[in-house]
């Protein structure tokens, strides 16, 4: 007769002592590096704002504007008053902040420009795309709906876009098309596919492609269909010239200069036939905006 012998129980054996020591260590270490990250990230932004506060500036209240005040003598007028009149002022980046938005409507602006940017779903007054990610929680800028609001007494409005992806593009016609037709609303890009949306979604927009330099005015120059959708441009002003304002003329393209602060420079550009100019200086501004004036009508095409 069999007897049955109980088969011997498995015994676990605990963990060796210096794999667990290994273990915490490993541990440890991880710990310490991500301390090290995180306080490295931090040291590293912090230098940042110290060495560069301009540029951190704009990821977190956007670009301040730099608007001067600086005389010059009535000799060097070049003009009558009504000429100076007859072409617009355009406040430099004045809707970068709301007092000085006010303050450049003070000295006489025409147009108030703001730059704009999308933060989550928003628009705001900004000249640089915030940071990924984080770019809502730091950006203290103004909203473009408060810029708005605080230029009600301006001629224009003139919004210089930032970015050209569809969704932000779809903000910016929908923010458009939702305001009171009181006043001139100008629209700046250099996307053409922008500029085509915009003349679709809001035909009352004067829309102007933004040239920074000779290629994009040579290629707009072939280019029909752009030429056929936009009201103007707005010009590095060292582009302008009288060959290229003989062109823009005979295209009945309104032409604004950018970004003009020497009153020698304004004369020039008056006498070859400018229709706006681009100014941080109030003094300028006050010349342009002081008198009753023939400015040019923005009345989009039929």
């Amino acid at each position: 007769m069999a007897i049955d012998t109980p088969l011997p129980q498995r015994q676990l054996s605990a963990p060796h002592p210096g794999l667990w020591r290994r273990a915490i260590a490993i541990v440890r270490i991880s710990i310490v590096l991500l301390a090290a990250l995180v306080i490295g990230g931090s040291a590293t932004m912090l230098g940042i704002l110290i060495i560069d506060p301009n540029g951190s500036e704009e990821f977190t209240v956007s670009r301040r504007p730099t608007l001067f005040y600086e005389v010059f003598e009535n000799e060097e007028r070049a003009f009558p008053d009504s000429s100076y009149a007859d072409v617009l002022g355009i406040a430099h980046n004045s809707g970068g902040r709301i007092e000085a938005t006010l303050e450049a409507i003070i000295f006489g602006a025409d147009v108030i420009e703001v730059d704009v940017v999308e933060i989550g779903g928003e628009l705001y007054s900004g000249h640089s795309p915030p940071i990924p990610f984080i770019g809502s929680r730091l950006f203290r800028g103004p909203s473009l709906e408060q810029i708005w609001a605080a230029s009600y007494r301006s001629d224009a409005l003139k919004l210089d876009l930032k970015e050209s992806s569809p969704a932000y593009v779809a903000l910016v016609a929908d923010f458009l098309v939702s305001r009171p037709t009181n006043r001139d609303i100008i629209v700046a890009s250099r996307s053409s596919e922008a500029l085509v949306t915009l003349r679709e979604r809001a035909p009352d927009a004067i829309l102007l492609l933004s040239v920074p330099n000779d290629d994009v005015l040579d290629a707009l120059k072939t280019n029909e269909a752009l030429k056929q959708t936009i009201d103007g441009v707005t010009v590095r002003e060292s582009v302008i010239d009288a060959t290229a304002m003989s062109w823009l003329s005979e295209g009945d393209l309104l032409v604004f200069a950018w970004t003009v602060n020497d009153l020698d420079r304004v004369n020039t550009l008056i006498q070859l036939g400018v229709d706006g100019i681009t100014t941080e200086n109030l003094a300028i501004l006050t010349l342009l905006g002081e008198q009753p004036s023939n400015e040019p009508e923005l009345d989009t095409p039929p």
